[in-house]
């Protein structure tokens, strides 16, 4: 019998990998831990260029706009043949589990060229598929940015193999990912010319960086933008109102940035939890770190910590990065010592990174945090989602709650409950937890309940107590009657005769208030 190499293992783990985050999206999906915020947004947006001719969504800033004016990631289009076949959040699901997933093999790869050796490579490209950022960016909604964590790795490989046609056609597919990734260029030239001293395919790529940064965020988001700011810039507030002065406070103010950055709002522990499953070897590759200062610099100064959460999907694109700059740190460390081979230092780093993994780890297992809690792990889609969507009609505008939103997005009007409840035609509620997070929280964090991330009130996107009066309060209201009911599931409609069954929803919502607070 043939014995499998180390390269035939690691195809059959990326494939475990894709496989379980596949299945583990689309369980989330049908269990209504995605959101309308994010999954549902994206649907819309590319349902939008089928039926209104652009990346068309209605719920970021209630009101229809292009998605390209919140956040520039026109990778979405990629996507629109495929829900010309079939449109389905399969599809959005399947893609990120897969870029996670087979952005292993160019770091393998990459390994294997920089050690001489299948095993160091191997060691180090598992490393990447069970850091705790990566396991918890592909338990998340859908979001572009993953799209683009495999490109980086083959950006990377085609420079440590002198490929510039490969570095370049990775930097296409990375641009369209995020507006904020042309930094990520410029990083990338300046890697290109301290590995090879190549001055002008340095300066042509820093060129692309520049002037993708320059087009993208002063130009054409401003433009798009329904109030002429860009993008997520409200989180960098405390920085100033645009990005000149954000930059001239960060130019002429530095020790009040670093210390707000790094010891107010911790960016000196996201450090930490960033470096510690590589055992901090990616400080010995630091040349190789630059590619990653531009969404290290988005997450550590945003005033909103989830970015800088390991359960969140905003460092996915650093892994890879910092995958690749310890490759390069043990390599540099074996050179200065000569007892301790990369085979040996290498391990650690996976067994650091096996540890950290699967206690941050988004699954239901022994040791794990399971952050999320799902309340069944294991989800089928609901049949009555079909019958809601075929009692709504293809034109009616809708209020739906956050949690359910992303099944009725495929549409031209919807708003996250309670957002336009005054205007919409119908509205969508599921009168159920689809976590068990719901009363594991601090006494004295009961107020901040609504805000942390995973908790019930974060999954209705307002506080549970908020959410049960305004459901009481439709149920009385003479402009909506129920249009379906069938526990969970309740759709009123305006004009609708249907008030017969209010007296069966007062009871469910009386039984969620006995769970529930």
């Amino acid at each position: 019998m043939t014995k499998l190499s180390y390269r035939h293992w690691l195809i059959a783990i990326i494939f475990i990998h894709f496989l379980i985050f596949l299945l583990n999206g689309l369980f989330r999906y049908w269990g209504f831990l995605t959101t309308i915020n994010d999954t549902g947004n994206f649907d819309q947006a590319i349902w939008g260029v089928l039926h209104e001719g652009y990346l068309h969504t209605t719920n970021i800033a209630n009101e229809p706009m292009n998605r390209l004016a919140g956040h520039f990631d026109p990778i979405l289009y990629a996507f629109v043949p495929f829900y010309a076949v079939y449109p389905s959040v399969g599809w959005l699901v399947g893609a990120q589990a897969l870029a996670l997933a087979v952005a292993a093999w160019p770091i393998f790869l990459l390994g294997k060229r920089v050690f001489q050796s299948e095993k160091v490579a191997f060691v180090l490209a598992l490393a990447f598929l069970v850091n705790p950022f990566v396991l918890n960016a592909g338990a998340w909604d859908f979001h572009p940015i993953t799209l683009a964590v495999p490109f980086i790795a083959l950006a990377m490989l085609g420079i440590e193999s002198k490929n510039y046609k490969l570095v370049l056609l990775s930097v296409f597919f990375i641009l369209l990912c995020k507006e904020h990734l042309g930094v990520l260029v410029v990083g990338l030239g300046l890697v290109w010319l301290y590995r090879h001293r190549e001055w002008l395919h340095s300066i042509l790529l820093m060129l692309i960086g520049v002037v993708h940064a320059y087009v993208v965020l002063i130009i054409i988001m401003p433009a798009l933008s329904i109030s002429g700011r860009t993008g997520a810039i409200g989180r960098y507030a405390w920085l100033g109102e645009s990005f000149s002065e954000i930059i001239w406070t960060m130019i002429t103010q530095p020790i009040y940035v670093l210390e707000t950055a790094m010891i107010t709002m911790g960016g000196l522990f996201y450090l930490v939890l960033l470096l510690i499953p590589f055992l901090f070897f990616p400080l010995l590759g630091l040349v190789f770190l630059l590619p990653g200062m531009a969404d290290l610099a988005a997450n550590m100064l945003s005033a909103n910590p989830m970015p800088k959460s390991p359960i969140s999907y905003h460092s996915a694109t650093l892994i890879p990065i910092l995958s690749i700059a310890a490759v390069y740190g043990i390599k540099n460390f074996s050179r200065w010592q000569k007892i301790i081979s990369p085979t040996v230092i290498s391990m650690p780093v996976l067994i650091f990174s096996v540890t950290i993994g699967c206690w941050l780890a988004p699954f239901p297992m022994p040791g794990s945090k399971n952050v999320w809690a799902p309340a069944s792990f294991v989800n089928l889609p609901d049949p009555r989602v079909q019958e809601i969507r075929s009692l709504l009609g293809k034109d009616a505008s809708i209020a739906v709650q956050a949690n359910v939103g992303a099944h009725f997005s495929q549409r031209k009007e919807i708003y996250r409950y309670p957002n336009r409840i005054d205007q919409v035609d119908t509205i969508i509620l599921w009168l159920e937890s689809p976590t068990k997070n719901i009363h594991n929280y601090p006494e004295e964090q009961k107020e901040r309940r609504q805000f942390r991330i995973s908790m019930l009130d974060n999954h209705l996107q307002m506080d549970r107590e908020n959410y049960l009066s305004t459901v009481e309060k439709l149920l009385i209201n003479e402009e909506f009657g129920v249009a379906y009911w069938n526990n969970p599931w309740l759709v009123l409609k305006r004009q609708e005769n249907g008030k017969d069954v209010a007296v069966d929803v007062m009871a469910r919502l009386e039984k969620l208030r006995e769970e529930w607070l």
